[in-house]
C-alpha cells in the first residue's frame, strides 16, 4: 500500500459552509487532524445556493449522470476549507441539488447525490490526480454511496460508513429507487416483495458498506442492543450473517479547541484560562445576566436543537421545583414548533429565573457557554454529543443523562454530573448536587479546571480513522 492514503470523506453538511448540527461541525474538523496524520483527504458535499459567497469555489469540470431517465448535467466546483490546504468539491445540479427542505426531507434530493458522488469518483478516476482509497459515509444522506458503487459502478473501492444517529435512517418510497435506477436484485434486504415496505438509505448503507461505525464506545453498544421490533434491527442482524458478529467500531468525536477556546476562540467579553477561570467566569456571568436582567445567582443553560431526542420536556417538568432553589435557567435553540411554544410558556411563567431564545444563534451560545455556571444536557440518547465538550473547555459544568458519549466524556462527580435519561427526580438530584459544589468555592474552582483540561483535540479520533482505515484498505474482504 502507498504511504499515503487518499480518504474521500462526504456529507450533507460541512462547516463552515453549511451546518445543521454536530455532523457538521465534525465533517470541519476531522478531515484537518487526518491531513496532519499524513492522509490525503478531500471533502465532497452539495453546493446549496444558500453557501455563503465569501468561500471561494472555482468551476473545475462537469459530468453527465442518468437519472429518473434523464441525463443530469453535474458542474464541479473546487475550494479549501478556510484557513487550511484541505480540498472540498462542491457538485451543483441547480434542479436537484440546490436548496435543502428539512420539513420535506425528500430522500430523492439525497439519491441524486449519492448517485452524483459515485459519478464524481468516475469523473476523478478517470483523471488519474486522485483515485480514493477508500469513501467515507456519514449518516444516511450518503449512505446509498457504498450500494451505488458496488452494482452500479462495479468498483472495488473500500467504503466506511459512520453513523452519527441511528434516529435518522432516511426512509422513503420505492420510486426513489426507481428514479437512481436500482434494481431489487441490487438490494439485500428490501424489494418490493419484502415484508420490510419502504426505503431505508441507512439499513441499505448498514448491509452494504465495507465496515460500519459510529460516534463514540458507549453508543456502539447502545446500537448493538437495539429493539428487535425495530426495523433497522433487520440491517444489522442479515449484517451479521453475512460478515460474522463484526464488532460496530466506536470513536469518540473531537472538537476544534482553537476554535471552542475562552482564551483563542472566538470573541467574548473576558477571555480567560484555567488558571483565571473564576475571575473570567466571573466577569463574562456579569456580563451576561446584565444583558438578561437576571439576578445573580447560580446560573444554568441548555443550548442545543428543540427536539424530543435532547430531553427539554425533562427540563420543563423540573421547573416548578427548580424555581424554588434560587436559580437561573436560560434556554437557547430552535426547532420542533410545539417544543418551543413549551419553552416560550415555562420563560413566561417564571419571568424571575427564567430565559427563552428560541432562535439559532452561534454568536449567544459563546456568550451562554462563558457565562453559565452550569450547561444541562438531558438528552433521552446521545450518539456523541459536543456540546458537553464544549461547555467543560470554557469552565461550564456540564449536567447531563447517562447515555452515549456523555457517559464517555464526563466523570461523574468530578467532571459533571450524571443522571438516568427521562428522569425528572434524577435531574433535580443533579441540579442539588452541582449546587452542593457551587456553595463550596475550592471545590467548584477545582471541578471547572478538571473540566478545562481535559483533551477533547481531534489528534486521538484521528489516530483511531487512521488506523481503521489502514485496516480497511489492507483488507481483503
Amino acid at each position: 500500500m502507498n504511504n499515503q492514503m487518499n480518504v474521500l470523506m462526504t456529507g450533507y453538511e460541512i462547516a463552515p459552509f453549511y451546518k445543521r448540527g454536530g455532523l457538521g461541525d465534525v465533517l470541519g474538523s476531522l478531515p484537518i487532524a487526518l491531513q496532519e496524520l499524513g492522509i490525503d483527504v478531500r471533502l465532497v458535499m452539495p453546493d446549496y445556493r444558500s453557501i455563503k459567497k465569501e468561500y471561494p469555489q472555482k468551476k473545475i469540470a462537469s459530468f453527465v449522470i442518468v437519472f429518473d431517465k434523464r441525463e443530469e448535467e453535474v458542474v464541479i466546483y473546487q475550494g479549501t476549507l478556510p484557513k487550511t490546504t484541505v480540498t472540498v468539491y462542491f457538485l451543483s445540479n441547480r434542479k436537484l441539488i440546490s436548496v435543502i427542505n428539512l420539513k420535506k426531507k425528500r430522500i430523492e434530493e439525497f439519491i441524486f447525490f449519492d448517485l452524483a458522488v459515485t459519478g464524481f469518483i468516475n469523473w476523478l478516476e478517470a483523471q488519474g490526480e486522485y483515485i480514493p482509497d477508500l469513501v467515507h459515509c456519514n449518516d444516511w444522506h450518503t449512505a446509498l454511496v457504498p450500494l451505488l458503487l458496488q452494482r452500479r459502478m462495479r468498483s472495488t473501492i473500500k467504503t466506511l460508513l459512520t453513523i452519527h444517529n441511528l434516529g435518522y435512517q432516511g426512509k422513503g418510497s420505492f420510486s426513489a429507487l426507481d428514479q437512481a435506477g436500482i434494481e431489487d436484485d441490487e438490494l439485500k434486504l428490501l424489494s418490493r416483495s419484502n415484508p420490510v415496505t419502504e426505503l431505508n438509505a441507512l439499513g441499505e448503507g448498514i448491509l452494504h458498506a465495507d465496515v460500519i461505525s459510529t460516534v463514540s464506545p458507549q453508543y456502539a453498544k447502545e446500537i448493538s442492543r437495539v429493539r428487535k421490533r425495530t426495523k433497522i434491527y433487520h440491517y444489522f442482524r442479515m449484517r451479521e450473517k453475512e460478515h460474522g458478529s463484526q464488532a460496530l467500531e466506536g470513536i469518540l468525536n473531537g472538537i476544534d479547541e482553537n476554535i471552542w477556546s475562552p482564551y483563542s476562540g472566538r470573541v467574548i467579553a473576558h477571555s480567560y484560562h484555567a488558571h483565571t477561570v473564576t475571575k473570567g467566569k466571573a466577569e463574562n456571568k456579569s456580563v451576561l445576566l446584565k444583558k438578561l436582567h437576571l439576578p445573580d445567582r447560580p446560573t444554568f443553560s441548555f443550548i442545543g436543537r428543540m427536539a424530543g431526542q435532547k430531553g427539554i420536556g425533562t427540563i420543563l417538568k423540573a421547573m416548578e421545583k427548580l424555581s424554588q432553589k434560587e436559580i437561573n435557567v436560560i434556554f437557547l435553540g430552535s426547532g420542533d414548533k410545539k417544543i418551543e411554544k413549551s419553552v416560550l410558556a415555562v420563560a413566561k411563567a417564571y419571568t424571575s429565573c427564567v430565559r427563552a431564545e428560541v432562535v439559532f444563534s452561534e454568536e449567544f451560545a459563546y456568550e451562554l457557554y462563558a457565562g453559565s455556571d452550569f450547561l444541562l444536557i438531558p438528552s433521552l440518547y446521545e450518539p456523541c454529543g459536543l456540546i458537553q465538550m464544549v461547555a467543560m473547555k470554557y469552565g461550564t459544568i456540564p449536567l447531563a443523562s447517562k447515555t452515549g458519549g456523555l457517559m464517555d466524556t464526563i466523570e461523574d462527580g468530578k467532571t459533571g454530573f450524571l443522571s438516568e435519561p427521562g428522569s425528572v427526580h434524577g435531574l433535580i438530584s443533579a441540579v442539588e448536587r452541582a449546587l452542593s459544589v457551587f456553595a463550596k468555592p475550592d471545590a467548584f474552582e477545582s471541578m471547572r479546571k478538571r473540566c478545562m483540561e481535559q483533551d477533547f483535540s481531534w489528534t486521538k479520533s484521528a489516530s483511531a480513522y487512521k488506523r481503521l482505515y489502514e485496516k480497511l484498505i489492507t483488507s481483503d474482504s
